[in-house]
């Protein structure tokens, strides 16, 4: 009997104390973005797939070479910046 009012009392503490938290999180924070650049980093580019990179040169009309290798591609893409 006491084991069991120790829990019921145990679960309405948190109860209570995840409703508080809920009522307390009404700040709001101002969104501050990153001004996004034209054209990704080269450390960016490198992590990016060999697809991934033919796609995003499509999508900015770049002409790449489909043989040359992921290096060679990254050059190509991030020179025209």
């Amino acid at each position: 009997m006491e084991y069991a009012i120790l829990v019921l009392v145990g679960i309405v503490v948190v109860i209570y104390l995840l409703n508080g938290k809920k009522e307390q999180t009404p700040v709001v924070k101002a969104a501050v973005s990153k001004p996004k650049s034209k054209a990704p980093s080269v450390a960016e580019l490198k992590k990016l797939t060999k697809q991934q990179l033919f796609d995003l040169a499509d999508k900015k009309s770049i002409k790449i070479k489909k043989s040359g290798t992921k290096a060679e591609v990254i050059k190509q893409i991030s020179s025209v910046k």
